[in-house]
């Protein structure tokens, strides 16, 4: 990955959903899909409901906690919304950075794991092997999975398959 493929992030790295935290939910797996929202021309209404209620909501035996507990969805809603732009961006750059600084680990552990191999080989130090054992086998995994892969494969290709019966 080359550094022009990095940019800095630029976001205040802080997002603050203590006020409203009371009022976070955690839903379980699949249980968004089966929830309603917000349909077009919804902050429309809801500005002709505050009108309607203060003159005809009695008139309409509409109960004053149903609307006060709008009002208060409401506010809860636009303080949630007013976080995510910024908290969707941090979660992103959280991913990204998490990505970024495991490849280069990666990379450096490949490099530090090629240094003990050359240097034992080439230095006659086998020690070294066995003293860098789990870093030399953490960095091989994938090479030795790919072996067993292609080796399997082998087999698998020189067995003749059974040939169909033509007895009939």
């Amino acid at each position: 990955m080359s550094e022009n493929s990095i940019g800095k992030y630029t976001g205040e790295g802080v997002v603050d959903a203590s006020p409203f935290k009371h009022k976070l939910v955690d839903l379980k797996r699949g249980e968004m899909t089966k929830l309603k929202r917000s349909k077009p021309g919804c902050t429309g209404m809801l500005a002709d409901l505050a009108k309607a209620m203060s003159k005809h909501g009695d008139e309409a035996r509409i109960h004053p906690d149903w609307y006060a507990e709008i009002v208060e969805i409401k506010q809860t809603l636009e303080a949630i919304r007013a976080q995510r732009p910024e908290a969707d961006k941090l979660a992103e750059v959280l991913r990204e950075s998490e990505a970024y600084y495991e490849d280069k680990l990666e990379v450096l552990i490949s490099r530090v794991g090629k240094a003990v191999v050359d240097t034992a080989k080439g230095e006659d130090k086998p020690g070294l092997l066995a003293t860098f054992e789990s870093t030399l086998r953490y960095r091989a995994q994938y090479a030795e999975k790919s072996a067993a892969t292609r080796r399997k494969n082998l087999q698998n290709a020189a067995t003749p398959a059974a040939e169909p019966s033509t007895q009939g």
